[in-house]
């Protein structure tokens, strides 16, 4: 059966009715073992909050048996990524109010559109009953235009390689230079959604099939749904908080949050759950002081109260094998802890610090395998494959004496950690000809297997912010640059994000 598509336009003003499609004119699309008589009603396009998103309005009357729908939204022509994919479970638009139960009333959120060109969509709306059964029909969703500044115009070094076997193909990039934190581009270098927080912020996740975002200047973690809703989830000031900084990050059953309170600079994590509760805390200053003192050493020569920025903690990740926490301290090393407990299990660092100085952190310097360099100023900690990810500034220390090595050149770097030997040996870098030099911020994250995305935040260095994506081939799959705001600001960190099958139950 041939698919047709039904032209809907619509313009940037305010949320209103832009056409109205009579069923008869849809069930020529798909009908899969449907009962005789209708059961999706007219259909209507509303604006969204911003032109990435629209809503699709019907009804349908068999209210009884009704249990999902679903969008599709098939790439623009020639692009190699996958549709965006979203079931939305009853029981989430009924939560949401997307779902009337007395009268069918139906809307289905619709993320993830194109801007400035028509989008082809299908809905596919699900029944229970004897047999399962399917209806659906397509739409040609036409969005306005958006001008994304340095987002919408990026200098393209290399497209999307159509033959990358690239694993991925959705990107969140944490902004804080324009108030649309998250954005999202695919790899295409497409914008298809922008943040509706108002909110410029680097610190960002995606997190039980929403955003979280911590409010610029403020104490406020907020929620943003796929379809531009926004919540607070909670305010951390009772406890002594007095802002967020760099990441969040992905706990053992939460999320990391990186604060400062009225006492420490950028060495306070939080885990809180999904509705921002607060599960544990670790104050690396205590931890690092107690290890210390327990060593023979003064901790008032290393660790020093706010506002002296003295570890300067810029990502975290929690390594399931040996329940440990590992944080980035931009200033001195990365460190191991015990995730329950907080004592410290490993250093891996550059042993020209100021650290190394000290028998009782030496004593936790993991000895570096053959061929093996020691991170300097790192970000973006991760362990996919149970090894240590990173990406590698090479820039020394700006509190701490001596700062230690400075490099000329930035790597992203994997390390496998050894605890019985007690050893860390680099099993993976990658160093581009001509070298790159990012000094502060940037990332590097795996997705499945060999398939990495790194955002060079300080290209040149202070010239440009590029996004680079390598395949499971070593292919360089795509090389975007964009220019480079307010320091770290267009894109501090990046990751991968999966749009292309999601559930929402």
């Amino acid at each position: 059966m041939s698919l047709t598509f039904h032209v809907v336009s619509d313009k940037k003003a305010a949320m209103k009715t832009r056409l109205i499609i009579a069923v008869a004119a849809l069930l020529s699309f798909l009908s899969i073992t449907a009962e005789a008589g209708q059961i999706v009603g007219k259909i209507q396009v509303l604006d969204g909050p911003t032109p990435f998103i629209r809503f699709v309005q019907t009804s349908v009357s068999d209210v009884t048996n009704f249990k999902s729908a679903q969008f599709l939204i098939f790439p623009k022509t020639g692009s190699a990524t996958r549709p965006i994919k979203v079931r939305y479970a009853r029981s989430y638009l009924e939560a949401r109010g997307y779902f009337n139960p007395q009268t069918g009333e139906l809307t289905i959120p619709v993320f993830g559109l194109y801007a400035g060109r028509p989008n082809r969509v299908k809905i596919t709306l699900g029944f229970s009953g004897r047999f399962d059964r399917l209806q659906g029909f397509g739409l040609a969703i036409t969005t306005p235009p958006y001008d994304g500044g340095t987002y919408s115009n990026p200098t393209i070094i290399q497209s999307r390689l159509p033959g990358t076997t690239l694993s991925y193909d959705f990107i969140l990039l944490k902004n804080y230079s324009d108030p649309i934190t998250p954005i999202i581009i695919d790899t295409d270098a497409e914008i298809r959604w922008i943040g509706t927080a108002g909110l410029g912020a680097q610190n960002c996740i995606l997190f039980d099939n929403a955003f979280y975002v911590g409010e610029l200047g403020g104490t406020s973690l907020l929620r943003t749904e796929f379809d531009g809703v926004t919540t607070p989830v909670a305010d951390y000031s009772a406890i002594g908080v007095t802002g967020f900084h760099h990441n969040i990050d992905p706990g053992r059953e939460g999320m990391i949050l990186d604060v400062d309170t009225v006492d420490q600079t950028e060495s306070v994590n939080l885990e809180v759950d999904a509705a921002g509760n607060v599960l544990r805390t670790w104050k690396l200053a205590d931890i690092i002081s107690a290890a210390m003192i327990a060593g023979g050493d003064d901790p008032s020569l290393f660790v020093f109260p706010a506002p002296n920025d003295w570890f300067h903690n810029n990502a975290c990740t929690y390594r399931s094998s040996d329940n440990s926490l590992i944080v980035s301290s931009r200033e001195n090393f990365v460190i191991a802890l015990d995730y329950d407990s907080g004592n410290i299990k490993w250093i891996l660092g550059d042993p020209t610090k100021h650290w190394f100085e000290f028998p009782s952190l030496r004593a936790f310097s993991l000895t570096l395998g053959p061929n093996t360099l020691p991170p300097i100023g790192q970000h973006a900690v991760s362990v996919p494959g149970d090894q240590l990810l990173l990406f590698d500034d090479g820039a020394g220390s700006n509190f701490q004496e001596p700062p230690g090595e400075t490099r000329d050149y930035s790597a992203p770097r994997k390390y496998q950690i050894d605890l019985a030997s007690f050893q860390a040996t680099e099993i993976w870098n990658y160093l581009p000809d001509p070298s790159v030099y990012s000094p502060f911020c940037s990332s590097v994250y795996e997705d499945a297997p060999d398939n990495f995305l790194i955002d060079y935040t300080l290209g040149g260095p202070f010239i440009y912010t590029g996004l680079v994506g390598l395949d499971s081939l070593g292919n360089v799959a795509f090389n975007y640059q964009y220019e480079e705001q307010d320091f770290c600001g267009t894109a501090w960190n990046a990751i991968q994000i999966h749009w292309e099958d999601v559930k929402l139950e």
